[in-house]
């Protein structure tokens, strides 16, 4: 937070890939500060047609707009999120192949409008233009997971494969993650995917779940101690 503070007086577009890297990753800034290096970027990289800056811009806007949503600040949250769909549909004119453009439009739509046709069909263009960017499956895979009682049977694939991609890239605290936040539903092939890890690996996943009190019932992890769900 001190960092973004420190450098934004002096914000020139080499510093947006650093921000938009670090909040790939996880971390998290001032959303004050990260609202100012959009106002001030924003205008120039769509008029343009900017597509990397754009791309990396709406990344902020999504990690606002999350936070945000969570924070339970109804009206800030609906004014983020319109702002994400706006930053989509400008990206979307520019690259109409962006996948994460896709995926904002998606993240937007079932936050206000709830799972339907329409976002799905975001959704399905998201896994069709970036099907195995890591980054962007970090986002993407949460919120498909969660809904995958809805989702068609091609979208149920991609989403399972958003989460072994996770898993095998040995991203393991990322991959509990999508595993406690998929649908009951889909748990078991979860699991599933992960069965021709090495013991090492599993046990690694099996330790960041059960940290946080979950059990892992499946053939592939055997019984611990550990409280069930």
């Amino acid at each position: 937070m001190a960092w973004v503070a420190y450098v934004t007086p002096n914000l020139t577009s080499p510093a947006i890939p650093q921000v938009a890297g670090r909040i790939s990753r996880g971390e998290r800034y001032d959303l004050d500060q990260l609202r100012q290096i959009i106002a001030e970027n924003l205008p120039a990289a769509r008029k343009q047609c900017s597509v990397k800056t754009m791309r990396e811009l709406l990344l902020l806007q999504l990690a606002i707009a999350d936070e945000a949503t969570r924070s339970g600040d109804l009206k800030q949250a609906d004014t983020d999120t319109g702002a994400v769909a706006a930053s989509s549909r400008a990206l979307l004119l520019c690259a109409p192949s962006e996948g994460i453009g896709w995926l904002g439009s998606y993240w937007s739509a079932i936050r206000q409008d709830g799972f339907g046709p329409r976002t799905a069909t975001f959704l399905g263009l998201s896994y069709k233009f970036a099907p195995h960017e890591a980054w962007l499956q970090l986002i993407r895979a949460p919120l498909a997971l969660r809904v995958y009682g809805a989702l068609s049977p091609e979208l149920k694939t991609s989403a399972v494969q958003d989460f072994d991609d996770v898993f095998r890239a040995r991203l393991f605290p990322s991959a509990a993650a999508l595993y406690q936040a998929a649908a009951a539903s889909v748990r078991t092939e979860l699991l599933d995917r992960t069965c021709g890890a090495t013991e090492v690996d599993r046990e690694l996943f099996r330790r960041f779940i059960t940290d946080k009190g979950f059990q892992l019932r499946h053939p592939c992890y055997p019984s611990t101690n550990v409280p069930r769900i």
